[in-house]
């Protein structure tokens, strides 16, 4: 007994230390976009969000300590963790917004929205995101001078402020592009080095450091890219510290998402901080973080990799995230952001949300414009220094009171309309079902008389306080044989026509009834008083009296519960001063409710198609993409005599601050989408605007690829623009629309020919235009350059004008061998025929010559068929006028004299001729015609040979 327990306890006991070996801590699982995301035993995500108290305790709180109160900032070391600290050495957490890009959305800086984000928001921060890249500080310099007016705001507003030297596209903070970084860091610092706020500013050198190529080289996700931030930081980071002790910000690879790396090998100075980037719908939180020994490729989780690098001594700060996925699309996710704000108030991780935009996207703090829908929020909230809620996005109401540490209590954004409902006319000649209410005190008669109801009997009827319930002694009248009933959920207002011979003070209280809601006092009468009624023409008085919600309880039921919200009844409750009769007229409801959206109906959208021609009726894949600032109905309508992608649209007239806000954005997602050696993207662009509505300004097309190498954007450099005050001088098409022929360079955006594109967008943007109307696009394709197309075209026509010479020299060889033998026979026959037969035989012969020259001469014909039928299909394609429209593909039936209409019309090719994909048919002679040469020539040859030799063999035969 005793041996089988002591078995038993080393199987135990070896099972526990199997599983304690082999069981990992962390397991893994890869996600849409190919990140690793932790699995926890628990998924802290999966916890019930039953309450702010419960699940998430750090959620609430009295907000933060403005940069007055807190001082100068350092990191230092608090309960075994390196944090943000303040003037005291006391933990100190920043919360606030970052701007977008100033070089797009620079109008937030003003002095009413700063003090908006202080005193509202409660804002203890604001961070100045200044693009470098992408139209930012390289090329517009300027826009420095916003972030000096920014930190000068700041310091009016006691925020602390973020100065973001925003690297983004290219990803590698050593690209040329970002060369101006020293210096940029070294003015400002001199400039505010004697500054009594100087400590306010807090320096962040490189946004986001990736494996972005768009514009240059990105770095890579491991401890070499982490060493190349290094390399590029250190210098910066050296001189900041010889002009001040501020709070210096570094980011790090795979768009500041491994601190972890940092952490493995720091920076070897004081107040560092390592950024962290996450969005709320793509990186999943977790409980755990990576234990001791874990490479770094296995650490793919952005929160295990912040709790990796606070348990290694690095300080962390959060200096951007949002609520949408990482593309800034889609949620908002706020339970995940519940997580992500809980964990980060809990460990003193300072941070700042993305963003102070009103650009049409989900992390947007603002209301974006779209066409029909809504208009775009003002980035100055005026001199009232508040955004109303309903001018935030939920993505703003949210952040709003996370910053300010209170309940989210979000409004209700259910799309309304206002309506008006006559419940009751009477002009059908009868009461519609009112009558004296049973429980009346007095009794009144009721008829229809001129199409109103006339109350008659009201003299005892004399309750008319404004106040209180004064109206138990008046008259009831109900509408109790009334057979219908109407929905009123969202009603705000019951009025009514009130008719008398002489003006009069009139009271009367309202009972609306529902199967739910049956009796429910009135708070008090409404009345219209003698100063309210206009006389008539008939010499009668009219006024309109109105009930609200406040005045009659059982409006509000009814007009706010959907479940009791159809009215089948009412009770009026009614007095006057002194008139006897009184007439009511047009009963009616009024107020707002759910708007029910008119469906927008697409064309089919059928299957990814490229290149993309519509000619199967579907829109071959394409579509709005999510910060599309239209979205009206996308069909295939005919343009210019084929189909094509259409859409009707008009630009604003208050333009927003970024021209794509209001841009129509087509979307096309391709599984087989790469560039190979394609230098240009072309299409055909069509539009048809309303009259008067395209005189003004322009329309520049942008092209957008999304390929995750390039970090999601791979802009081209290249926009296509219409100057619309020079449309009277373009061509119209024979059905009256003006046509573009579109051509984008894509050379200039830094992928290789074998990147995946994933998918492409081409923006449509207003630049101060006033264009209203209908829009097309046909013939969606990549394409190549002139140049190109012509060295592919000459390399062709020199291969054909080689087989054909070819040709003919065998040809002349068959035809002079012809001609001998001919000239041989001749002399045989002649040698042997007599005088009386020779003539015969020599009229034979002639015959033979003749049908020898007409073949020579048809020879001939074809060759010369095939050299002016290829000029006249040459010149029928526009090649005379110096324009190529055959593609590279059907060069092989290009005409033979195509080289000498090349080499005329060369002076005049420029990068950005005119070239479509029309097929040119028939062409020079072409391969079959050829072997069909030869076939004739040599049956013919055949023929005639044969012939001779039975004039001959006849003629021998003769003789003897």
């Amino acid at each position: 007994m005793k041996n089988n327990l002591r078995r038993y306890l080393v199987f135990m006991l070896t099972f526990a230390f199997v599983v304690s070996v082999f069981t990992p801590v962390i397991s893994a699982e890869d996600n849409e976009e190919g990140e690793t995301n932790i699995v926890n035993p628990l998924p802290i995500s999966e916890i019930p969000h039953e309450s702010n108290y419960g699940s998430y305790p750090y959620l609430l709180d009295d907000g933060v300590r403005n940069a007055e109160e807190g001082g100068e900032l350092s990191v230092k070391e608090v309960n075994g963790q390196l944090t943000l600290v303040d003037q005291n050495d006391n933990p100190i957490q920043l919360r606030g917004m970052s701007t977008h890009g100033l070089q797009w959305f620079g109008e937030i800086i003003n002095e009413n929205a700063f003090i908006t984000l202080a005193n509202d928001w409660d804002s203890n921060m604001i961070r100045l995101a200044m693009y470098v890249g992408e139209e930012g500080y390289a090329t517009n310099p300027d826009v420095k001078d916003l972030v000096y007016e920014g930190i000068e705001l700041a310091f009016e507003n006691d925020m602390y402020v973020i100065v973001d030297w925003h690297v983004h596209a290219p990803g590698d903070p050593r690209e040329p592009v970002y060369s101006g970084a020293y210096d940029f860091f070294e003015e400002l610092a001199d400039h505010y080095r004697d500054h009594p706020k100087k400590h306010y500013i807090i320096w962040e050198l490189a946004n986001e450091p990736s494996p972005n190529n768009s514009g240059g080289n990105g770095i890579t996700n491991n401890e070499e890219g982490w060493q190349a931030v290094k390399e590029y930081a250190e210098p910066i980071v050296e001189m900041l510290r010889e002009k001040g002790d501020n709070i210096i910000l570094v980011g790090n690879p795979n768009w500041s998402q491994r601190p972890d790396l940092a952490a493995d090998n720091p920076i070897k100075a004081d107040n560092i901080m390592y950024s962290v980037h996450f969005y709320t719908g793509t990186h999943n939180g977790t409980n755990e973080s990576y234990p001791e020994g874990t490479p770094s490729d296995a650490r793919s989780n952005v929160m295990a990799n912040v709790r990796y690098a606070l348990d290694n001594g690095a300080a962390v700060f959060a200096t951007e995230w949002g609520v949408s996925e990482a593309n800034g699309d889609n949620g908002p996710y706020l339970n995940e952001a519940d997580i992500w704000l809980n964990f980060l108030n809990e460990n003193n991780i300072s941070w700042a949300n993305w963003s102070l935009t009103n650009k049409n996207e989900t992390s947007g703090a603002f209301i974006p414009f779209i066409l029909n829908e809504s208009d775009a929020t003002n980035l100055d909230p005026g001199e009232d220094q508040e955004w109303s809620l309903e001018e935030l996005s939920v993505s703003g109401e949210y952040i709003r009171a996370r910053i300010k540490g209170i309940e989210y209590e979000p409004i209700d954004r259910t799309p309304k309309e206002e309506f008006t409902e006559v419940i009751w006319d009477f002009n059908d000649d009868t009461t519609q079902g009112f009558g004296l209410n049973g429980d009346s005190p007095i009794n009144v008669t009721l008829e229809n008389e001129n199409n109103a109801l006339k109350i008659s009997g009201l003299d005892p009827s004399h309750d008319i306080g404004g106040e209180g319930e004064t109206y138990w002694d008046n008259a009831r009248i109900s509408s109790d044989n009334w057979n219908g009933e109407l929905d009123i959920l969202g009603a705000t207002e019951l009025t009514m026509d009130v008719i008398v011979h002489e003006p009069t003070t009139v009271a009367i209280a309202a009972i609306p009834q529902s199967e739910k809601y049956g009796w429910a006092n009135p708070s008090h009468n409404s009345l219209v008083e003698i100063e309210d009624f206009t006389q008539q023409d008939d010499g009668l008085y009219k006024a309109v009296l109105s009930i609200d919600t406040a005045a009659s309880p059982n409006l509000a039921n009814l007009a706010t519960d959907s479940e009791g919200s159809l009215l089948n009844n009412i009770i009026l409750v009614v007095g006057t001063e002194d008139a006897d009769v009184i007439y009511l007229d047009n009963i009616t409801v009024s107020g707002d409710r759910e708007a029910v959206p008119v469906p927008i109906e697409h064309d089919p959208q059928g299957e990814a198609t490229f290149p993309s021609d519509f000619e199967d009726g579907t829109r071959q894949g394409w579509e709005w993409q999510g910060e599309s600032g239209v979205r009206t109905a996308l069909t295939i309508e005919e343009a210019n005599g084929s189909n094509a992608l259409s859409w009707e649209y008009a630009y604003p007239e208050v333009k927003p601050s970024d021209n794509w806000a209001s841009a129509p954005r087509l979307d096309f997602w391709s599984d087989d989408l790469y560039r190979v050696d394609n230098e240009f993207v072309s299409f055909d662009f069509y539009i048809d605007p309303i009259e008067g509505r395209a005189t003004e300004g322009e329309i520049e097309i942008n092209l957008v690829f999304q390929p995750e190498s390039a970090g999601y954007w791979a802009q081209s450099s290249d926009v296509f623009v219409i100057d619309l005050g020079k449309i009277a001088e373009q061509p119209l098409t024979d059905d009256g629309l003006y046509h573009y022929e579109v051509e984008i360079d894509i050379t200039n955006i830094n992928v290789s020919d074998d990147t995946f594109l994933r998918n492409m967008i081409l923006i449509f943007a207003d630049n101060e235009s006033n264009f209203a109307g209908r829009a097309y696009v046909d013939n969606v394709k990549f394409d190549q350059s002139l140049e190109k197309r012509v060295e592919e075209l000459e390399r062709i026509i020199s291969d054909l004008e080689e087989e054909l010479a070819m040709i003919e020299s065998a040809n002349l060889e068959k035809i002079t061998e012809f001609e001998d033998r001919i000239k041989a026979l001749e002399i045989q026959l002649g040698e042997q025929a007599d005088q009386s037969n020779y003539g015969e035989l020599q009229q034979t012969v002639v015959e033979l010559q003749n049908k020898l020259n007409t073949l020579k001469y048809e020879i001939r014909e074809l060759e010369e068929y095939g050299d002016e039928k290829s000029k006249s299909d040459f010149e029928d394609n526009g090649h005379s006028t110096g324009e190529i429209k055959a593609p590279i593909k059907d060069d092989e039936k290009n005409v033979l004299t195509l080289k000498d209409k090349l080499n005329e019309n060369k002076a005049g090719i420029t990068s950005k001729g005119d070239v479509s994909s029309e097929k040119i048919d028939g062409q020079v002679l072409p391969i079959t015609m050829t072997r069909m040469y030869n076939l004739i020539f040599l049956g013919t040859l055949l023929v005639i040979t044969g012939a001779l030799f039975l004039v001959y063999r006849g003629r021998k035969e003769g003789m003897k």
